[in-house]
């Protein structure tokens, strides 16, 4: 798998859209009817982001990623 600006991106953005919808699913589950449910889908999707963060941590810190990483616009 080559690493790519636009692939560590797609991680982040990723990552970050797991984790806000994690934490909306918890506030409706602690407003609705079916709060088990949904507070577990909440945790799963919350430890997804988290996941997917790390993911791209490791991906990053993989000897020859540096190369072409270092060429990215912050």
């Amino acid at each position: 798998m080559i690493t790519s600006c636009t692939m560590m991106r797609s991680f982040v953005a990723l990552s970050g859209a797991l984790l806000l919808s994690g934490m909306l699913l918890l506030l409706i589950a602690e407003t609705t009817g079916l709060s088990v449910p949904t507070a577990h889908i909440a945790l799963l999707t919350v430890l997804g982001g988290a996941a997917t963060l790390a993911a791209a941590f490791i991906l990053a810190i993989l000897p020859g990623a540096g190369r072409r990483l270092e060429n990215c616009r912050h």
